[in-house]
């Protein structure tokens, strides 16, 4: 049976978004990672431009601001250039993504999966806004559909966020109690991108769940390295999921003393959500 557990989804702007009851997250593609910040200046039809040409810049352009300003927190701007985009191009797909994305952040839920909805029926092939509707739907519990939308991500095979989607996947199977298939997702995620973080983790879990010591202490210690070259400080916590593995793997090794540490970590945890 799985733990509860923090995790977290990401999304194609490398952002986290949470599922129920705090327990995972899809991420936002949702991190830099995925999305281009830099931006040129906005292009007008002038001189010797071609009008057509022009606008086509212009809407890339918009589009371009309107996921930096989104990335940086500016709701309004970020909407303002997205709509500037579909003010010469209604169909701009990533000027609709960005409207979805800043309408979920407002809590507008009907509205951002319309525009989900729409930028996908404009571009059907945009993986990026396809795992980002798939973490909405998961934050809304809705993992059948979440599922169904990562496996057309993670087959597209020249995706940039394609080990993320894998890992997005693994945490939606989780949710839909399959570990065989979250436990796949998680290995192809941890194989395409050594850097993960969260991947590693959840395979440590699994591999603790059936009595997998050796794995289990060879993925927790993968997990490790991986926050540490990540640039996650010390001071930042562990997820509950985490703190039970350390814990058991100490346990397991016969390492009463680190048991206890973790298990005071867990305690400290649990104190400060009851408060």
């Amino acid at each position: 049976m799985q733990n509860p557990q923090s995790k977290t989804f990401t999304t194609a702007l490398g952002q986290c978004v949470c599922g129920p009851h705090g327990r995972a997250a899809l991420r936002v593609l949702f991190a830099a990672v995925f999305l281009t910040s830099s931006v040129s200046c906005v292009t007008t039809t002038t001189g010797g431009f071609e009008p057509e040409a022009s606008e086509k810049q212009a809407v890339i352009d918009y589009s371009r601001l309107a996921l930096a300003y989104f990335e940086s927190g500016d709701l309004a701007s970020a909407r303002r250039n997205a709509e500037n985009a579909l003010a010469i191009d209604s169909r701009a797909a990533d000027s609709l993504e960005v409207l979805a994305l800043v309408s979920q952040r407002e809590g507008d839920l009907s509205l951002a999966e319309e525009f989900f909805v729409r930028a996908l029926r404009e571009d059907s092939q945009a993986s990026r806004i396809r795992n980002n509707y798939a973490a909405f739907l998961f934050e809304r519990t809705r993992y059948v559909d979440a599922q169904r939308h990562l496996r057309r991500v993670v087959s597209d095979a020249g995706y940039a966020g394609r080990a993320q989607a894998y890992e997005n996947l693994g945490l939606t199977l989780l949710e839909l109690q399959d570990p065989e298939g979250a436990q796949e997702a998680f290995l192809r995620a941890a194989k395409l991108d050594s850097a993960l973080v969260q991947s590693p983790l959840e395979l440590g879990i699994l591999s603790i769940q059936h009595e997998e010591w050796l794995e289990a202490r060879a993925w927790f210690e993968r997990y490790l390295n991986a926050r540490t070259s990540a640039g996650v400080a010390e001071s930042v916590a562990h997820s509950t999921g985490a703190l039970r593995a350390g814990r058991d793997l100490a346990t397991a090794s016969g390492d009463y003393k680190a048991a206890a540490t973790w298990q005071r970590l867990l305690d400290a945890r649990s104190s400060a959500a009851n408060q």
